[in-house]
């Protein structure tokens, strides 16, 4: 019982203010949907509902914690490796993608593609192996920028 007591302290240390709960909640949504829709929806198609709207998921936030706690958030999410909460690169680009946009800030998505050059002649033409990564500021972004 006390286990649990000091993981919820914990887990509850990581929130200032209700606006980041609420954060918290709509990236741990995205990251639950966002394999259906990857398993249903072209990569196009996809990208066209993360395209940002007109509104800032967190208006009383300093642009620079906001985006710490964004990728704080979604690494959190993505590195409990359990059932669709395992982190690929795909996934915490575009829920990054999303989410960073969202909050006015300007970030690119790059996607990569190549034949995976392990694999026989044969079976590279029909393995790819393939990489997303975001780019802010024509840099690479990462965890911090």
């Amino acid at each position: 019982m006390g286990s649990r007591t000091g993981m919820l302290k914990k887990f509850r240390a990581n929130f200032d203010s209700f606006e980041e709960i609420w954060l918290f909640i709509q990236i741990f949504l995205l990251v639950t949907v966002l394999p259906f829709r990857l398993k249903f929806l072209s990569l196009p198609r996809v990208m066209k509902t993360l395209a940002p709207r007109d509104f800032k998921v967190c208006r009383n936030m300093d642009m620079e914690k906001l985006k710490g706690k964004i990728v704080k958030f979604t690494d959190y999410i993505l590195g409990r490796n359990f059932f669709m909460y395992k982190s690929t690169c795909l996934k915490r680009s575009l829920v990054l993608y999303y989410f960073l946009r969202k909050s006015g800030i300007n970030v690119h998505i790059c996607f990569g593609v190549k034949y995976n050059n392990k694999l026989s002649d044969k079976e590279a033409k029909e393995k790819l192996d393939g990489h997303a990564w975001l780019l802010y500021q024509g840099i690479f972004f990462w965890k911090e920028t």
